[in-house]
């Protein structure tokens, strides 16, 4: 058995938040999606609900024994695996409530400690003789005078410093009659002045990858989530985009059965030819999250990039074959595959492709 075919041992982890990282090691070792998760922990009798792992897994804290027990056996995890898990976890537990009764008792000893020296301080006398104060105070004005002059010679060095620049600016810009040369002429603008093209508008659309004609969608039949290019008309389900703050979009999707959901990159990978999928919304982090960056090159369209890598959608090689892999990949300019394009739809039924009311038809000007 290989490295790649063991499930990920827990005892390296020395904290809660490496713990977790445990955890989401395992699951992506898994292969399984939330809504699998929580299919297989039914199936085993344990209750799994798809936003619990989800929150579980993005939070710093130690979860509950129970959850970690029915999570690490929904992935697959055997008896003696298991066991290692919970054993791990427990003495996390154990370690960090020791941890948290020191933090406590050394709190209280500083409260303590400011409380007597308070105590000793309100006993002294509230005021001091005349006399030892007026030699500070004489030495503070001492120290103020210089102070105020290096401030006038600083202010006057910085006019005369801006009164020179604003000079060679008037000059330069050819205002100064003689001597001015070609600096008069016309600033030349340049390409990164030019407006580029806006994203679409939030909405329903289907996303159609620019170098092949086929579109995103996952596959009816299958039981993972996976993302792949299909023909226009066999689009399911629906996608439409979302806008988040910073600029940032969100591919959301409408699943007749699961209902509401996202596309993102499977267990926020960073590696390299990982997998585009649909999932529980939040449940990826920044690998929900994408970019839009209008190109021109090889053709109009956008490139799709991963707010947690910077990488670009793909499809790799710029394959034209159907139900090829959507996947991140390092972004080329001109590259083939790596552009996108949005054909707006109507509203449709649940399930279907909006603007199809159930029937598979494409947009007019669809070439899928």
């Amino acid at each position: 058995m290989t490295d790649a075919d063991r499930a990920p041992d827990p005892r390296e982890a020395r904290s809660a938040p490496e713990f977790i990282a445990a955890l989401q090691a395992l699951k992506d070792w898994s292969r399984l999606t939330y809504r699998e998760l929580a299919a297989r922990a039914d199936a085993l009798g344990d209750v799994l609900p798809r936003s619990t792992v989800a929150n579980m897994l993005a939070r710093a804290t130690l979860p509950r024994e129970e959850l970690v027990a029915a999570f690490v056996r929904a992935c697959g995890v055997g008896p003696a695996e298991l066991t290692v898990w919970l054993a791990v976890r427990k003495d996390l537990a154990t370690s960090i409530e020791r941890a948290e009764r020191v933090e406590s008792a050394e709190r209280v000893e500083r409260v303590e400690s400011a409380e007597r020296a308070e105590s000793i301080e309100s006993a002294e006398p509230a005021a001091r003789p005349a006399e030892a104060a007026r030699p500070a105070e004489a030495g503070a004005r001492r120290l103020r005078m210089p102070m105020l002059s290096a401030a006038l010679g600083l202010t006057v060095v910085v006019a005369a410093v801006a009164a020179v620049l604003i000079w060679r600016t008037h000059d330069d810009r050819g205002g100064g009659g003689e001597g001015s040369g070609t600096k008069g002429g016309p600033v030349a603008v340049s390409p990164d002045d030019v407006a580029p093209t806006p994203p679409p508008a939030p909405g329903n659309y289907r996303i159609r990858a620019v170098h092949s004609s086929l579109c995103l969608s996952e596959r009816r039949t299958d039981k993972t989530s996976w993302v792949y290019q299909v023909p226009c008309a066999e689009v399911f389900p629906s996608f439409s985009l979302k806008r988040l703050d910073d600029g940032l979009w969100r591919i959301a999707t409408l699943h007749p059965e699961h209902g509401p959901g996202c596309s993102g990159i499977m267990g926020q990978s960073k590696a390299e030819g990982a997998w585009l999928g649909d999932d529980y919304c939040e449940s990826r982090g920044a690998g929900e999250e994408f970019r839009l960056e209008a190109v021109d090159r090889p053709t109009e369209g956008f490139r799709l990039r991963p707010a947690h890598t910077g990488q670009c959608l793909a499809l790799p090689g710029g394959t034209t074959r159907r139900w090829a892999h959507v996947v991140q990949l390092p972004c080329r300019s001109g590259a083939p595959g790596q552009v996108f394009r949005f054909d707006p739809v109507g509203s449709g039924t649940e399930g279907s492709p909006p603007g199809e009311s159930g029937a598979k038809g494409s947009p007019p000007g669809a070439k899928g």
